[in-house]
């Protein structure tokens, strides 16, 4: 059996604000222990339950998080940006047989939830089809066509509530209930830990019960921006249409294509590769 895992912090226990989540700050190396600790115990239950190999990737910030030291020997880490399918580079390769989602978090128009954006701060809401998505939506459809199906995420409670309603059956882990946008009553990060664990041998111990997810024919996908000139300019190029002040609408065929244009629209500047962690969280 082989697993991919794409990792985020913002849904990891004890994180609750900037300080955790990025290089400088104060509380970023815990933070990125936190991460760590929480990946190599889903890692750990994946080998349990019978995997081979598992395919991380560091899918926040500067994707420099992850201690790649403390990964188990059967684990592989991609890290750093840009990366055309973002969060979920290297699905393409080979066949895996469950998508497992660790430390995500609520969509920019989430009514609660920790730290919540969905990929950059450029982005006030991403649809497709007319459904606002969450970064794990998107991500479970892209691996929907791979025939992946995602299994296992955790997360504050707001974020989880959506998971189990846009993803009905998925195996969850509640790490923190949300105060706030930036504050949290948490579990201690080594109950986490035990409880990430846990789900995610539960999960895969029941691998048949899972189905990827059902896919729509085409995708229109519209982004509304926070700056309005990003879709003014975007509205330059012939195949982009310009749907209100804030918003660009494409249409497209399959969910790689989609999701290129998300990893194009989120790290493509004009200077070349972008800073660590910019214009993100």
């Amino acid at each position: 059996m082989r697993v991919f895992l794409t990792a985020d912090i913002e849904g990891v226990a004890g994180i609750a604000h900037l300080p955790s989540t990025g290089p400088g700050r104060f509380d970023y190396e815990a933070g990125r222990r936190w991460m760590t600790a929480e990946v190599v115990a889903a890692c750990e239950a994946a080998q349990r339950a019978g995997a081979t190999e598992v395919l991380v990737t560091d899918g926040h910030g500067s994707a420099h998080n992850i201690l790649f030291d403390q990964l188990p020997d059967f684990a592989r880490l991609i890290r750093s940006w840009p990366r055309p399918l973002v969060q979920m580079q290297g699905i393409d390769d080979g066949h895996f047989d469950a998508v497992v989602f660790i430390g995500h978090h609520a969509s920019a128009v989430a009514m609660d939830g920790v730290l919540a954006h969905t990929f950059v701060l450029a982005f006030r809401d991403v649809r497709v089809n007319g459904v606002s998505q969450s970064e794990t939506t998107l991500n479970a459809m892209l691996a929907a066509h791979y025939g992946v199906p995602a299994v296992f995420t955790s997360g504050d409670d707001a974020y989880i509530a959506h998971c189990r309603e846009r993803l009905p059956g998925i195996e969850t882990v509640v790490t923190k209930k949300t105060s706030g946008f930036t504050s949290i009553d948490s579990l201690k990060p080594a109950v986490a830990q035990r409880l990430i664990g846990e789900g995610v041998e539960r999960a895969l111990r029941r691998l048949s019960d899972f189905a990827p997810m059902e896919l729509p024919r085409s995708f229109d996908v519209e982004i509304d921006f926070s700056d309005r000139s990003q879709p003014e300019m975007w509205a330059w190029l012939p195949w982009c249409e310009r749907r209100g002040p804030r918003t660009i609408g494409w249409k497209f065929a399959s969910m790689p294509e989609v999701m290129r244009l998300i990893g194009f629209a989120s790290f493509y500047q004009s200077h070349g590769v972008p800073r660590y962690g910019e214009g993100t969280p």
